[in-house]
C-alpha cells in the first residue's frame, strides 16, 4: 500500500478546511463594519444638536437654487422683555400723581385694570384729557413700556344721550375718550401702537348708577387693562 495516500488524503482535509475560516473571517470583519456604521449614524444627531442654531437662505445662482446655511448667533437673539410687579407699579403710579377716584384691580386672569373715575378725565359731553390726569398717564405709560403685553383701553359715558356733528351717539364719544387716552399713552411712552386694542362702551357698562350727577360722573371714565397677552410688536403671536 502506498504511503503518499494518507499523506494527500491529510494535505487535501486542510486545504478544505481553509476555505471555511476564510469565509468566517469575512463574515466578521463585515459585521464589525456594519457595527461601526451604524454606532456612527447614531452618533450624527446629537453632534449636529451641539452645533449653533441656523437658518436656510435661498439664493438665486444661474437659474438655479443655492441653499446657504448661516450660522446665528446667541447673541443675534433679543433678550426677553424685563418683567415688573405692574400691580405695584400701578399703584405707585396713582400714589406718586396724587390722583384721586382710581381704582386698580387685579383681574382673574392676572391681567391689571386702571379706571380712573370721575371729572378727572373728561368734562360732561367732552372727550379732551383734563390737565389732572396727563402726569398720572405719563408715569403710567413708563409702566407699560418695561412690559411686553398688549393694552386694552375702554371708554365709558353715563346715560345722558347725546347728538352731535362730532359724537352723533355715546359709542363714538366713549370710542373717542379711549383714543384720546391711548394717544397720549403712546406718545408719552414711544409705544408702539400696534400694542393697543381701543374699544367704546357707550353708556352699557356702568360703574355706578346713574341716578345724580355724581353717579354719572363716575361713568365717565376709561379702563386701561394691561393684559398678559403677549402684544406682537414684542414678539408675541400675530392678531
Amino acid at each position: 500500500m502506498d504511503d503518499s495516500a494518507p499523506a494527500a488524503d491529510e494535505g487535501l482535509a486542510r486545504a478544505n478546511w481553509s476555505v471555511p475560516w476564510a469565509d468566517l473571517m469575512m463574515i466578521m470583519f463585515v459585521l464589525l463594519a456594519a457595527l461601526v456604521a451604524v454606532q456612527r449614524q447614531h452618533a450624527q444627531p446629537s453632534a449636529l444638536r451641539r452645533e449653533p442654531a441656523s437658518t436656510r437662505v435661498a439664493l438665486p445662482v444661474q437659474g438655479e437654487v443655492e441653499v446657504k446655511e448661516q450660522v446665528v448667533s446667541k447673541r443675534d437673539v433679543p433678550a426677553p422683555p424685563v418683567r415688573i410687579n405692574v400691580l405695584a407699579r400701578s399703584r405707585q403710579a396713582v400714589r406718586e400723581a396724587n390722583l384721586k377716584n382710581a381704582e386698580i384691580v387685579l383681574m382673574d386672569d392676572q391681567s391689571v385694570k386702571v379706571s380712573v373715575q370721575g371729572p378727572m378725565f373728561f368734562a360732561l359731553g367732552k372727550a379732551d384729557l383734563r390737565p389732572e390726569v396727563t402726569d398720572f398717564l405719563k408715569r403710567l405709560a413708563q409702566v407699560i413700556k418695561e412690559t411686553p403685553y398688549e393694552i386694552h383701553v375702554v371708554g365709558h359715558t353715563d346715560d345722558l344721550p347725546i347728538s352731535t356733528a362730532q359724537y352723533p351717539s355715546n359709542w363714538e364719544l366713549s370710542l373717542a375718550r379711549a383714543s384720546h387716552v391711548a394717544r397720549f399713552l403712546i406718545d408719552a411712552g414711544g409705544l408702539a401702537p400696534s400694542r393697543f386694542v381701543v374699544m367704546g362702551r357707550g353708556q352699557y357698562d356702568p360703574a355706578a348708577g346713574n341716578a345724580d350727577p355724581r353717579s354719572r360722573a363716575l361713568n365717565r371714565r376709561v379702563e386701561i387693562i394691561i393684559t398678559r397677552n403677549i402684544s406682537p410688536a414684542d414678539g408675541g403671536p400675530p392678531p
